[in-house]
Order: structure tokens, then sequence, then C-alpha cells
């Protein structure tokens, strides 16, 4: 069971760390995108979809961060019932 939890948990945080990678990864595209059109090298700014990526991304990173979270404040708790009963 506690090896089933803590696979559990390192997938959860490599979910995250793989999430916050493509936000970060998307964020660097679109302000290369942004800067290549104020320079004049693009003639249309990074539209509307390059946008949307970049949101689905970062909710993808919350729920991620989230479910992480949520399972450290699960074995946290059950730590702290069976420190209490030793």
């Amino acid at each position: 069971m506690q090896r089933e939890r803590r696979g559990e948990l390192t997938q959860l945080y490599q979910a995250v760390v793989v999430s916050r990678l493509a936000v970060e990864a998307a964020r660097g595209e679109l302000i290369e995108a942004l800067g290549d059109w104020l320079c004049g090298a693009d003639a249309l700014p990074p539209g509307s979809q390059e946008i949307q990526a970049l949101a689905t991304l970062c909710e993808a990173q919350e729920k991620a961060e989230a479910e992480y979270a949520r399972c450290v404040a699960v074995l946290s708790e059950k730590l702290v019932r069976r420190a209490r009963v030793a």
C-alpha cells in the first residue's frame, strides 16, 4: 500500500514537472513570437490560438499541482495520525 502511494506521488510530481516545462516552453514561444512581431520580422502578432494553448497548459499545470498537493496532504495527515498513536 505504501509503495503504491509513493508511486502515485512520484507520478503526480512528474506530471507537475512536465506541465511546468510545457508552460515555460509555450510562454517562451509566445514571447519570442511577440518580439518577432514587434521587431517587424513577422507580419502578424501571435493569435488567439497561441494564447488559448498557453491558457490550456496553465490550467493543466494548476490541476496537476492541486492533485499533487492533495496527495501530499493526505499522506501528511496519515503520518500525523500514526505519530499521535505511537
